[in-house]
């Protein structure tokens, strides 16, 4: 009974989404061949500072955020795409119905040198009721603009 409990207010509990972008004045290549470097993140990457294990769609990978202003946040997550265009994954806490992320990067041409970035995760569960999501809208924007410093500086 106190499973089902737990999972009908997890239910309730709904969703939230933070969303970003940044318009890169790179190729989609340069944005891709930066993103997808994984062992590189924590020379450059201000948000998601690590990343465990290969990325490749069906994995399971251990990656550790740092939001802004908080403390790192390390969880498995399981890659469930991987394009050229588009890599996602999602993880959850040991707890069924705490909380269950899915989270998107996407990468857009949007035309010649130029590629639109989009850094999304939507969450759902009961920590989302109780949850500021405003360090990680920050974190989400810090790395946009340092994958687009980077990709930047490489296209030249």
């Amino acid at each position: 009974m106190k499973q089902l409990c737990v999972g009908l207010l997890a239910l309730l509990a709904g969703c939230t989404s933070v969303r970003t972008s940044v318009e890169i004045h790179a190729p989609a290549k340069d944005v891709r061949a930066v993103l997808f470097d994984f062992a590189d993140y924590p020379k450059w990457n201000p948000f998601i500072v690590r990343v465990d294990g290969t990325v490749a769609e069906g994995n399971r990978v251990n990656v550790t955020v740092k939001p802004v202003g908080r403390a790192e946040i390390s969880g498995d997550t399981v890659v469930t795409l991987m394009t050229e265009s588009r890599l996602s994954w999602r993880g959850s806490l040991a707890i069924p119905g705490l909380f269950r992320g899915k989270h998107d990067f996407i990468i857009d041409e949007a035309g010649p040198g130029t590629t639109v970035f989009r850094n999304n995760e939507r969450m759902g569960g009961l920590v989302v009721l109780f949850y500021d999501f405003k360090p990680t809208e920050a974190g989400f924007e810090a790395m946009n603009q340092a994958l687009k410093k980077r990709a930047e500086a490489g296209a030249r």
